[in-house]
């Protein structure tokens, strides 16, 4: 995050935020002490909102146009968050597209390779037990992440996976999520696998441990993600609801348990590693 200005408190910087959403300038406004404090997600976009910023001081701020350029503008906007964050956007691409072809776990002949365990189809479907044919197939470790089934499961994570990954993508680096992803993906996996011999999916452990991640690394270096705590109380309430078979009880099914906690134990472990590693440069 990059500080840009500051405003005395009595500013109303709603129109302003307006026109930098419109144009896909993605920021935040923090209150601190007697100032406002207008910060971007991208340092390249600097010039043009201190020139929207000098704009709003004359009074010659543009307003946001009638809704078809609206729509363009949204457009676009959502087109440049893509092309900003090219790891959060494959991985979501390719979550949909496996998502339709699995028919939300009805296709058990486009799941069987993508599943940890190994699926035998005839003749009757059942699950393999052991580890060994992950020798050969070690993908399996990982594609279980694009597992989903539901199209509620698919859009809660979804819209999770947009949120945390983007974050930490735009604010730190590609390649610093792309590991994230891929080693938080193998633990949770792993931990759900080692509950037991079933056939389980989704982003949400990837999501957990993001989730971890983001508050510690907050919590141990200078604050770059500003995740509100509402999102991590609600979290972690649907994490205990999980572990104690709430959901079940429901008829909401079951619950991916071992992989919710087992990715938020590898993003904090993650991000301590981090923090740690980036201390001792510093210094």
């Amino acid at each position: 995050m990059f500080l840009v200005m500051s405003f005395p408190l009595h500013v109303d910087l709603l129109p302003l935020a307006k026109v930098l959403w419109a144009r896909g300038i993605s920021h935040q406004i923090l209150e601190k002490g007697s100032e406002q404090q207008l910060w971007l997600v991208q340092a390249g976009q600097a010039s043009e909102t201190l020139e929207l910023c000098q704009l709003m001081a004359h009074g010659e701020l543009p307003t946001v146009g009638a809704k078809s350029k609206g729509r363009n503008k949204l457009r676009i906007s959502l087109l440049g968050n893509m092309l900003g964050a090219p790891i959060t956007s494959g991985v979501l691409v390719i979550t949909l597209l496996l998502a339709l072809l699995t028919g939300m776990g009805d296709e058990l002949v486009y799941i069987a390779p993508l599943s940890f365990y190994t699926i035998i189809l005839q003749p009757e479907p059942h699950l393999l037990s052991g580890w060994e044919h992950l020798i050969s197939e070690p993908w399996r470790v990982l594609t279980p992440v694009w597992l989903h089934f539901g199209w509620l499961h698919l859009v809660f994570n979804s819209l999770w996976w947009w949120d945390l990954g983007r974050r930490i993508e735009q604010r730190q680096s590609s390649r610093r999520l792309l590991w994230l992803f891929i080693l938080i993906a193998l633990l949770s996996n792993a931990a759900q696998a080692w509950e037991g011999v079933h056939l389980f999916g989704g982003l949400s452990g990837v999501i957990y441990g993001l989730l971890g991640y983001i508050w510690l690394y907050d919590r141990l270096r200078t604050p770059v993600f500003f995740l509100p705590q509402g999102i991590l109380i609600f979290m972690l309430i649907w994490l205990i609801l999980g572990l104690t078979n709430a959901f079940s009880a429901l008829g909401m099914g079951n619950m991916a348990n071992m992989a919710h906690l087992g990715g938020l134990l590898a993003g904090l472990a993650l991000a301590f590693i981090v923090a740690m590693l980036e201390s001792r440069r510093s210094r």
